[in-house]
């Protein structure tokens, strides 16, 4: 096993959360873009699907390979406390 998170954490450590903000500054009509954001926020949400959890292994991994750290894996340094 290479890691286990919650998908919410996983998500956001890929940057949802800021495609969520940059949906803010599209062109596009104002329902669809609270559609968009309602639809991302599920993905988020704890209670919802944001609970599940998200495996990822591995197979034949170099040992160089193996020490590299995924990015959906690590909190990025903006949300570290």
């Amino acid at each position: 096993m290479v890691g286990f998170t919650e998908q919410a954490l996983f998500l956001m450590a890929l940057g949802l959360g800021e495609r969520i903000a940059a949906l803010s500054y599209t062109e596009q009509p104002i329902s669809q873009l609270l559609h968009r954001r309602d639809v991302m926020h599920q993905l988020l949400d704890p209670l919802g699907l944001g609970g599940f959890g998200v495996l990822v292994q591995s197979k034949g991994l170099t040992k160089t390979e193996a020490a590299q750290p995924l990015k959906g894996l690590s909190v990025p340094e903006q949300m570290q406390i």
